[in-house]
């Protein structure tokens, strides 16, 4: 699942590994969570060491009884040079740069930034090292919006061209089992638990 909603969020400002607090709203987004996972044993939570996603994420641990477990694989994608800025900002600044990258994300490089295939490589790792080679029936993984849909796409033999096909709502939920055929998606950017109204 994705973090609840920052103040960058709010303000449309790129974070990537850079950082910001989530919002009353985000808290609340994150709480509606830990509501949906009391129903739900959980045997391990996996979570992104920034903060938002590791807020996010000890929030469903308080009553699971478990630790949550910091894996640098699931940070954000970084943006290099665009973390901070608008998409307004970088729109300016940037202008041959960002139109790559809303056109053909696959192609795009990111000033000082990691591209999309280097960020997937690291989410397939984490999903086969930790996921796959896991005897727990039910994981938890608390990462970002650019990581979980590079790790969809996988799931979904999908291209790296597709990633804006893709969408994930602060707090949405995926929900994927694992059969001997394979993976298969059962949900996708779930935000049936929020009794809010989400911020686009």
């Amino acid at each position: 699942m994705r973090h609840g909603q920052t103040s960058w969020n709010l303000e449309k400002r790129t974070q990537g590994g850079k950082d910001s607090d989530l919002t009353a709203l985000g808290i609340r987004q994150a709480e509606s969570l830990r509501k949906k996972f009391q129903k739900i044993k959980l045997d391990s939570i996996y979570t992104s060491p920034l903060k938002r996603a590791y807020t996010t994420a000890q929030m469903v641990a308080k009553d699971q009884n478990l630790n949550c477990i910091l894996d640098d694989r699931l940070v954000e994608m970084n943006f290099g040079d665009w973390e901070g800025l608008t998409h307004e900002e970088i729109k300016k600044f940037y202008p041959e740069e960002f139109k790559t990258w809303r056109m053909e994300p696959h192609m795009a490089v990111i000033p000082n930034g990691e591209t999309i295939s280097v960020v997937q490589e690291r989410m397939v790792a984490f999903l086969n090292d930790i996921i796959i080679q896991s005897n727990d029936d039910n994981i938890l993984v608390v990462s970002h919006s650019a990581t979980i849909k590079l790790l969809l796409l996988h799931i979904l033999s999908m291209n790296l061209n597709h990633y804006y096909n893709l969408q994930q709502d602060n707090c949405a939920i995926n929900l994927v089992t694992f059969k001997p055929y394979g993976p298969v998606l059962v949900k996708y950017n779930d935000i049936c638990h929020m009794d809010i109204m989400m911020e686009r």
